[in-house]
């Protein structure tokens, strides 16, 4: 779907704000590879706020966002007609995010490494992001199956971060 069709238009009408997110301020228009892009971009943020923020705070703003995303990626993909639309990307920045939220204090290796681990698992979808994407529809389905794959991205960088220096 061209953005400039009469559909689309209506759907940003429609649910301007949910649309704005879901797209990551529209990030998911960009050819190529948009969820990829969305996560590089949220990055630097991430990063920022391993250093200014608690993680007890990060992990409730985290679960705050998860759920919200949920909401306005199902309002989204309704508004665009699309089934899980790669312009919806607000998926991808907040799996990267689960993926580093852990560490405080994040170097650019590790949040390097987060990123790339996080998105291997989003596209390759191993058991049980395979079968939560396959059983989930709407938002939920949408957010969930990047909030596993961030997880197990996280739970490998834990991992590597108690065995290497490089963290």
């Amino acid at each position: 779907m061209s953005l400039l069709t009469p559909a689309y238009k209506r759907a940003w009408r429609a649910r301007p704000l949910s649309m704005l997110l879901a797209t990551w301020f529209g990030v998911g228009h960009i050819p190529g590879g948009p969820g990829t892009y969305a996560a590089i971009l949220a990055t630097p943020a991430l990063v920022w706020l391993s250093m200014h923020v608690g993680l007890g705070w990060r992990l409730l703003g985290l679960s705050v966002l998860s759920a919200l995303s949920c909401v306005w990626c199902d309002r989204a993909e309704h508004a665009m007609g699309e089934e899980d639309s790669r312009r919806i990307v607000l998926d991808e920045v907040v799996g990267v995010a689960w993926a580093v939220v852990w560490w405080d204090q994040l170097g650019w290796m590790a949040a390097l490494l987060g990123l790339v681990l996080f998105r291997i698992f989003d596209m390759w979808k191993p058991w049980p992001i395979s079968w939560v994407d396959a059983r989930l529809s709407g938002g939920t389905g949408i957010m969930v199956d990047d909030v596993i794959a961030g997880w197990i991205a996280a739970i490998i960088l834990v991992g590597l971060g108690c065995v290497l220096p490089l963290f």
